[in-house]
C-alpha cells in the first residue's frame, strides 16, 4: 500500500475530504503514525526471532525497497495485514472521536 493510497483511504473513511488540505494532512499524519506503530507490532508478532533480527538490520539501512521485499518474502499476507491495521485504527478512531480520546496503536490499549 503506497502512501498516497493510504492517504486517500483515510480521507475517504474519515469523511474529511471537505476540510482544507492542511487539516487533512495533520489528521492523516497523526493516524499514519498510529497505523505504522500498530503495523510494526503486528509484523513483529508474525516474524520468527531470526527474522526479527534480520528485519531490524534491513530497517536500519533505510531502504524502502529492501524492506518491502523482505516483508513480502516473510509475511505472505502483508497487504491483508496492512488493511486490517488501517481498519482497526479507523474503528478505534471512530470510537474515540465520540469520547474525545486519542487513537492508540496496537499494544497501547
Amino acid at each position: 500500500m503506497k502512501n498516497q493510497e493510504l492517504r486517500d483511504i483515510l480521507i475517504k473513511e474519515l469523511g474529511i475530504g471537505e476540510l482544507p488540505e492542511e487539516a487533512q494532512d495533520e489528521i492523516v499524519v497523526k493516524l499514519g503514525e498510529v497505523i505504522l506503530k500498530s503495523l510494526t507490532i503486528a509484523i513483529f508478532d508474525k516474524l520468527s526471532a531470526e527474522a526479527r533480527v534480520e528485519f531490524e538490520k534491513i530497517g536500519s539501512k533505510g531502504d524502502p525497497a529492501l524492506i518491502q521485499e523482505f516483508l513480502e518474502d516473510n509475511i505472505p499476507d502483508m497487504h491483508t495485514l496492512m488493511e486490517e491495521e488501517v481498519r482497526r485504527t479507523l474503528q478505534n478512531y471512530a470510537e474515540l472521536e465520540a469520547g474525545g480520546g486519542k487513537p492508540k496503536a496496537r499494544g497501547e490499549e
